[in-house]
């Protein structure tokens, strides 16, 4: 199965005093362990959307497929538009998101597996009962991706497709910590990530 690897790096940080993605753990920048992350995985192809002119220019130099959004105050929906607009042809959509620094090559190595035994479904990971991301969804959603708006993201469709749904149980609770707020930051600094 081909699967794109489509990265959202241009939200507006708005429950931060300030831009979370060029905070630092452990001397790298948080979008930066995404970007080491998925340039170790074999994807069909890479898109990164982003606001920020230095995440664009990494993501350039990582060899990944970059789209500027000039429109991040249009919600989440926006930037999926985007990297679908400019995604080649493939059999499913993986959506990252650029503020969580811990998941593990194995883990999405994993979801991948998934979806290539489901290439049908849409596959989401499943920590403590709550869905997490990165969430995979097959090509044939695209239509159903384009119409949203917002910052509903994925979750209207998940929502819609509920029979489409394979949930994948995983129990590293820790690779899904997203970093939304200062107290999470503080938190993710104690916490041990791969440098």
């Amino acid at each position: 199965m081909k699967i794109n690897a489509i990265i959202m790096a241009s939200g507006l940080s708005k429950r931060m005093t300030k831009d979370k993605l060029h905070l630092k753990i452990n001397k790298k920048k948080i979008y930066q362990y995404i970007l080491l992350t998925i340039r170790q995985c074999n994807f069909n192809e890479v898109i990164l959307v982003a606001n920020d002119e230095e995440i664009i220019k990494e993501s350039i130099v990582s060899g990944f497929k970059t789209v500027k959004n000039n429109y991040s105050y249009l919600g989440q929906s926006f930037s999926i538009k985007l990297a679908l607009e400019n995604s080649s042809q493939c059999d499913g959509f993986m959506f990252f998101v650029a503020d969580q620094p811990f998941i593990k090559v194995s883990t999405i190595l994993h979801l991948c597996d998934a979806f290539n035994k489901n290439p049908d479904k849409i596959i989401i990971p499943l920590i403590n009962g709550s869905n997490k991301n990165p969430v995979i969804f097959p090509s044939y959603f695209k239509k159903d991706l384009m119409v949203i708006e917002g910052d509903q993201g994925g979750r209207f469709v998940i929502r819609n497709n509920a029979e489409k749904v394979i949930k994948v149980t995983l129990q590293n609770e820790d690779e899904f910590f997203d970093i939304d707020t200062l107290d999470d930051y503080k938190k993710a600094i104690e916490m041990k990530v791969q440098s």
